[in-house]
């Protein structure tokens, strides 16, 4: 027995020698492949542990109008950072090292308890400098610096601030950065995948959100460089290893004017304030203005009111307005290219159109042609030739002079027009409109129906007797009847165009709307000759050596196809408005006889809840004009919320700008 124990246990040792020499011979095995083979993948981990790479912000951009004034730049800012772990003792923090961070500083909202929520909300980034406060003044950067000593891990650091040096001059123009958010970086993301390229942003970044910071952010904000830091093993910085110098941004030189765009806003807040001291338009308090030159679609003058937040929209390219009377060289145009319609042909006005629903008019009662027509806005002469011209040419002029759809310009999201309810009331667009009204009343029926029907389920489970039966049947099967036939004739009426909509478009009225911009462009195509260009606010780009690296040249989007002589006819009816008489003559009588001014004013009705107070209405005033006449330069519109009428709003702001475009106040 003992001799079979020995044996046993001899067998063991055996197999256990056999396993450690396996052990040994696995681990010397990894060793050696480790080093000899892995040797450059665990030296770049390591690497990797002990170096960081920490972005320098790239300085972006400046953004220069065209005569030389520098409106947005970077300016560099103070803020005080501190290293996560010099906050920390023995596990703690360092409430002695905290407090003494607080009376240094002298700012009330920065707590010790407020340090430690920052801290704790960096923890993860034990490499990188927490952010406490920025913009500091130099008196806190002061009071840092002398007591740096007793200080370990707090810092100093210089980053560029955006700057926008004439306050909120062009705000809406410009807009504004800020620091990107996760739908924003999903977006970059994809569009860069979509190029086969990197994204060029992450969290953190500062990028711009609307306006020329938004639209030209990747040629404003430059490239960022790096500080390559080494780290110890508590992740503590220990010095700077390489150090990779950001490239500034390029700067945008603008097609904008600064004292055309002072003035232009201005005129804005002076008309405003001055609307809100009279009855008929006590709310104004919201507009745009927008002037082009007409012979390359730069834009000279772009605002927008309200203007205490440069995020609010920029009414210019977003706001959509019923046109009124602004319209209505479109619908002389249609009618004079169709034949329809010459300009001296005398159409009577009675006071009102003699077709339903007999829209009536301010004009006199008395015969108008084309040029007394536009200058007294007679609203009986334009519902005639739009009737004979047709909403199909009326809509096809429009969009000739470049009313239908968005402009193109050089900013971000410009309105596009593209629902049914926007823009032109194209045959697509009428028809898309009468599907959603039919849709619409057919819902308002069925509901109705549907009621009747509960209605009568519950009176006859009521009722008790079989003659009471009969009763309800009659009554409800009636009523739903006539609820069902109602339902058809609703349906025929709102699925189609009728004549009253032809007329109301004639007149700038009805299903249509578009923003002050479009206005502009299609006022710069009458007076150009018919060309319809892509209107642009930047005409240069600049590197951070101020060298030119791209030049915006004028982009023409199409040709009107309208004969000159019908253009030019228009043309002289709208120099008519400023004439004796006219509806604007008050305006511009007073300007030299060499800068005639051809115009059209506007006064519109949009309907909304909120321009009928009681028995009191209010409307939106508009105002067209392109200068001079002859060889038109500038072309001018503009909006007026709550503006009662077009001369005594708008038309204000178009003569202050015109004056300084002329130099008329130096005179």
């Amino acid at each position: 027995m003992q001799a079979k124990e020995k044996k046993n246990l001899e067998d063991l040792v055996r197999i256990y020698t056999v396993l450690v020499f396996v052990v040994i011979g696995l681990l010397i095995t990894r060793l050696v492949w480790l080093q000899l083979v892995e040797t450059d993948v665990y030296a770049s981990r390591a690497d990797a542990q002990r170096n960081r790479l920490m972005a320098i912000t790239a300085t972006r951009g400046d953004i220069i109008t065209s005569d030389g004034t520098v409106l947005v730049t970077d300016r560099p800012s103070y803020q005080l950072t501190v290293e996560y772990l010099s906050m920390r003792a023995d596990g703690e923090y360092d409430e002695a090292l905290i407090n003494r961070l607080v009376r240094v500083v002298q700012d009330p909202e920065l707590t010790a308890e407020k340090v430690k929520e920052i801290c704790d909300a960096n923890s993860g980034y034990l490499y990188k400098p927490v952010v406490l406060k920025k913009n500091l003044d130099m008196a806190t950067v002061s009071r840092i610096e002398a007591n740096r000593d007793t200080l370990p891990g707090v810092s100093v650091e210089a980053v560029p601030e955006r700057t926008y040096l004439h306050g909120m001059l062009a705000s809406h123009v410009l807009g504004y950065i800020g620091e990107i958010n996760q739908s924003e970086l999903e977006e970059a993301t994809v569009q860069a995948e979509q190029a086969g390229e990197e994204t060029l942003y992450k969290m953190g970044d500062y990028v711009g959100k609307v306006g020329l910071e938004k639209y030209y952010d990747e040629t404003l904000r430059g490239t960022d460089g790096y500080r390559q830091v080494e780290v110890n093993a508590g992740g503590r910085p220990v010095s700077d290893v390489k150090v990779v110098e950001p490239e500034a941004g390029n700067s945008l030189v603008l097609t904008i004017d600064a004292d055309l765009q002072q003035t232009l806003e201005t005129a804005l807040d002076t008309t405003i304030a001055g609307l809100q001291s009279q009855s008929r338009s006590d709310k104004a308090g919201a507009g745009a203005g927008v002037l082009l030159n007409v012979k390359t679609g730069e834009v000279l003058a772009m605002a927008s009111r309200p203007d205490d937040n440069v995020g609010q929209q920029n009414r210019a390219i977003q706001g959509r307005y019923i046109p009124g009377s602004t319209f209505k060289p479109v619908t002389a145009v249609a009618a004079l290219e169709s034949g329809v319609a010459t300009d001296s042909e005398t159409i009577y006005n009675p006071g009102r159109y003699w077709i339903a629903p007999f829209i009536k008019t301010t004009a006199p009662i008395g015969y108008y042609n084309l040029y007394n027509g536009m200058a007294k806005s007679d609203n009986v002469y334009f519902q005639e030739i739009g009737r004979r011209a047709g909403i199909d040419n009326i809509a096809k002029y429009g969009e000739a002079l470049g009313l239908e759809g968005p402009t193109g310009i050089d900013l971000a999201y410009e309105s596009t027009g593209d629902r049914a309810t926007q823009g032109l009331p194209t045959a697509q667009k009428r028809q898309m409109y009468q599907n959603m009204a039919a849709e619409s009343s057919d819902m308002l029926f069925d509901k109705k129906i549907a009621a009747l029907e509960e209605e009568k389920a519950a009176a006859l489970a009521a009722a008790s007797t079989e003659e009471e039966k009969k009763k309800i049947e009659r009554r409800y099967n009636s009523s739903i009847a006539i609820a069902k036939s109602d339902k058809l004739i609703n349906h025929k009426w709102n699925s189609e165009w009728h004549a009253a909509d032809t007329f109301n478009v004639a007149i700038g009225q009805g299903r249509q709307n578009y923003t002050p911009l479009q206005l502009a462009v299609y006022t710069a195509a009458i007076a150009n000759g018919g060309t319809v260009y892509q209107p642009y606010v930047v005409k240069e780009i600049r590197n951070h050596a101020g060298e030119v690296i791209e030049t915006k040249e004028p982009v023409v989007r199409q040709e009107a196809g309208i004969s000159e002589e019908t253009l030019t006819r228009v043309r002289n009816a709208m120099c008519k408005v400023t004439d004796v008489g006219g509806g604007a003559y008050g305006l511009f009588a007073s300007f030299p006889a060499d800068i005639q001014v051809a115009a059209k004013t506007g006064t519109a009705q949009p309907g909304g809840s909120g321009y009928r107070v009681g028995n009191k209405e209010y409307y939106d005033g508009l105002f067209i004009c392109f200068a001079p006449a002859d060889d038109p330069e500038i072309a001018f519109a503009c909006v007026m919320e709550y503006g009662y009428s077009g001369s005594g709003s708008a038309g204000r702001v178009a003569k202050a700008v015109l004056e300084e475009y002329f130099n008329l106040n130096e005179q």
